[in-house]
C-alpha cells in the first residue's frame, strides 16, 4: 500500500468500479503495462472520494476516467492520452489521436461514457483486484 505521504506522486486511474468496460479497461492496462506503476481506485471508494475532493472534484454520477499524476488531475480523453504512455509501446500509436481536437475526442469519450451501461453492462459490485495485485488498489 502507497502510504500517505507518497500518495501525491503516485500515477492513479480513477475509474468507475460498476461498469463492465471500466473494469475491463482496467484488466487490460494491468495485463499491458511497462512496469506496473500505476495504482488504482474505484470511483466508489472512499479513497477516490476523499482524494478527489482534494482537488476540487466531485464525480458523483462516476462519468469519467480520472487519472492524477504528477500533481495533476486529468480527465476524459486527456486522462486516456496520459495512460497510454504507461502501456506497451504498440499501444501507444493510440496516441495519433491526440491530433484531433480535445472537444472532438472528449465528445466522443462522453458517446461512449453515456452509452457504458446499456452497451457494456453494469456489476452489482464494485471491481475486486486479484489478491496478486491488490496492493496496487487503494480502497478504504
Amino acid at each position: 500500500m502507497v502510504t500517505d505521504f507518497k500518495i501525491k506522486n503516485t500515477d492513479i486511474v480513477f475509474f468507475d468500479g460498476k461498469c463492465n468496460l471500466c473494469s475491463n479497461s482496467i484488466n487490460f492496462i494491468l495485463n499491458n503495462e511497462i512496469d506496473s506503476s500505476l495504482f488504482f481506485s474505484s470511483l466508489q471508494s472512499k479513497f477516490a472520494k476523499r482524494f478527489l475532493k482534494s482537488f476540487g472534484i466531485k464525480n458523483k454520477n462516476h462519468s469519467s476516467i480520472i487519472f492524477f499524476t504528477k500533481k495533476k488531475i486529468y480527465t476524459k480523453s486527456n486522462a486516456v492520452f496520459k495512460i497510454l504512455k504507461f502501456l506497451k509501446f504498440y499501444l501507444r500509436i493510440l496516441l495519433i489521436f491526440k491530433i484531433f481536437p480535445r472537444f472532438l475526442t472528449n465528445y466522443f469519450y462522453d458517446l461512449i461514457s453515456k452509452n457504458r451501461y446499456n452497451w457494456f453492462g453494469k456489476k452489482s459490485i464494485c471491481y475486486v483486484p486479484r489478491k496478486d495485485i491488490s496492493s496496487r488498489f487503494l480502497e478504504d
